[in-house]
């Protein structure tokens, strides 16, 4: 199964989701600098609360991580009040070196699960110095990663083979990258053209999020889930030659964006 970990910032949509097939949550805290950055960008920036965090985690058999601000005077302060609000595992963003990633570990202390996301050419430069370190969850964010380059389509990571390269270096932890949706869906890139590659890539999770809640608006999202993971299930069981295909697909839809 792929973990889906979808973006909630109220226990009611927590509630809902759980009875729709899900049980790993995002409560989104980062904000910081995030405007700027990703100014003229199709982004989303919509930061939850503490409030939100710990009304999520209280929710019965709810995985709730939260997602802090980058590296930064405020981390520690961060990474107490997400655990004190319940978070069971938080990710620290934009992490550059792996003496940041070390601080953070110091700081949760084995206290909740710690994941980080790969998204600017200073961490992706630096991540073999990480990759020993004790992550439960790697995250490689498209988005940003693309800013960090000066621009362009935000695919260009998975044509280059960079988030390959992550996989490759993260073998060891649970990784993941994009964002699922249902599997007819999907723009620019088909959801099922990226299924197929994090299949590929052996990823374990990845995030659900606006294009998600839009593209299920009108639909079941039992049925939504069930026909991603039974996609997922074929991804995982293609052979070699049909993989190759696949992403032979893949690379001639992103070299046309």
């Amino acid at each position: 199964m792929l973990e889906l970990m979808l973006f909630v910032s109220d226990a009611n949509s927590a509630r809902s989701a759980l009875a729709h097939g899900f049980d790993h949550f995002l409560v989104d805290f980062e904000n910081h600098g995030k405007e700027v950055r990703q100014q003229g960008y199709d982004t989303e920036i919509a930061p939850a609360t503490l409030d939100d965090l710990r009304a999520v985690a209280a929710v019965e058999a709810c995985d709730a991580w939260c997602r802090i601000n980058g590296p930064g005077l405020n981390t520690a302060q961060e990474v107490e009040h997400a655990i004190g609000a319940g978070a069971q595992g938080i990710f620290l963003p934009m992490v550059e070196s792996a003496g940041e990633v070390e601080a953070f570990l110091r700081l949760v202390d084995g206290r909740c699960a710690a994941g980080i996301l790969i998204e600017t050419l200073s961490g992706f430069e630096s991540a073999r110095d990480m990759a020993g370190l004790p992550l439960e969850r790697v995250y490689f964010g498209l988005n940003d990663f693309a800013i960090s380059r000066g621009g362009g389509s935000i695919f260009k990571a998975l044509l280059d083979g960079s988030v390959e390269r992550m996989r490759e270096v993260f073998a060891g932890q649970k990784f993941g990258f994009g964002g699922v949706t249902a599997i007819d869906s999907g723009y620019p890139v088909p959801a099922k053209y990226l299924l197929q590659e994090m299949a590929r890539l052996n990823c374990d999770f990845s995030f659900l999020r606006r294009s998600f809640r839009r593209d299920i608006a009108q639909r079941d999202p039992r049925v939504v889930v069930s026909d991603i993971q039974d996609y997922w299930r074929y991804c995982r069981n293609r052979d070699a030659a049909t993989a190759g295909r696949d992403r032979a697909s893949l690379e001639a839809v992103l070299s046309g964006l």
